[in-house]
């Protein structure tokens, strides 16, 4: 199977050089790093856009770098603290078409954020998980969890039906928790891990229709939070779905805080949808 995943590209201009990911599939671009000026670079990234249907490109920049990226059309969307080895990271978007930019669920997505926050962090009652088995995942699982997210997820911002790009991410700094019922995955999530930057994406957050309601995601994120506080990484963040009830709840039991919201940042379930920020500093 082929995998539909971001492509790596190292692109060179007048006077600099930049790595890029070109994410097809979800038809944006992120600057990965670059040197030079920004102007020359938007240029290379505006042709690069047009080739390849692109709607939105995106930075994680430093404070510094704002006013330049400003200056360029992009707009700040978030701010993550500790997120560049330490320093506070904000994303900037420069939205290609104005239809990208465009976001039609915004009373929902406030009422979404005004529910969320009204939880506190919750002290998880063991005895409630009794009759599931919360492990790590190894690559033996990685058909089982494909099918888990498969079933979940009618599309997702990556190939996590796959089972060869599963195993593609054990191999590079992403460990998962499975929750495991009658010997079956019922509910998964990981803890994507950046070594250069000491941040960790804590995602790929999904359950078995038959076993949710029961706070198994939620129990997932704390267990992968116990191991992560024994390394030295600086700040947790997630993406969760604005319209997502649930899973904004449990990053806010989780004593997570809102940073903000990436419009029409990830396709899923269908579409493309907003993303709201959470963080947690370590």
């Amino acid at each position: 199977m082929l995998l539909e995943v971001p492509k790596i590209k190292k692109i060179q201009f007048d006077g600099g050089s930049a790595k890029i990911k070109l994410d097809e599939f979800n038809q944006k671009i992120k600057i990965v790093n670059f040197e030079g000026d920004v102007k020359r670079l938007l240029k290379e990234l505006m042709i690069l856009s047009d080739e390849n249907k692109v709607g939105k490109i995106f930075y994680v920049a430093p404070k510094e770098r704002i006013k330049e990226f400003k200056d360029e059309g992009f707009i700040m969307e978030a701010k993550v603290y500790n997120f560049l080895k330490g320093k506070p990271g904000y994303f900037l978007s420069k939205f290609v078409t104005d239809k990208r930019k465009m976001s039609i669920v915004i009373p929902e997505e406030e009422e979404v954020l005004i529910i969320s926050r009204e939880y506190s962090d919750e002290n998880y009652k063991y005895d409630k998980y009794n009759k599931y088995l919360i492990r790590n995942a190894g690559k033996e699982d990685a058909e089982q969890l494909a099918k888990l997210y498969d079933s979940v997820f009618e599309t997702y911002p990556s190939p996590m039906n796959n089972s060869d790009y599963i195993k593609f991410v054990m191999d590079n700094d992403v460990f998962f928790k499975v929750a495991i019922y009658e010997n079956r995955i019922v509910s998964a999530a990981s803890a994507d891990m950046d070594p250069i930057n000491l941040n960790v994406e804590m995602t790929d957050c999904a359950t078995d229709k038959l076993h949710r309601g029961k706070g198994l995601v939620g129990r997932l994120i704390f267990e992968l939070e116990k191991e992560l506080k024994h390394k030295e990484y600086k700040v947790l963040y997630s993406m969760a779905r604005s319209i997502s009830t649930g899973m904004n709840i449990v990053f806010s039991k989780h004593d997570y805080e809102y940073s903000g919201r990436l419009v029409n940042h990830c396709h899923i379930c269908g579409s493309f949808e907003d993303m709201n920020i959470w963080v947690k500093v370590l």
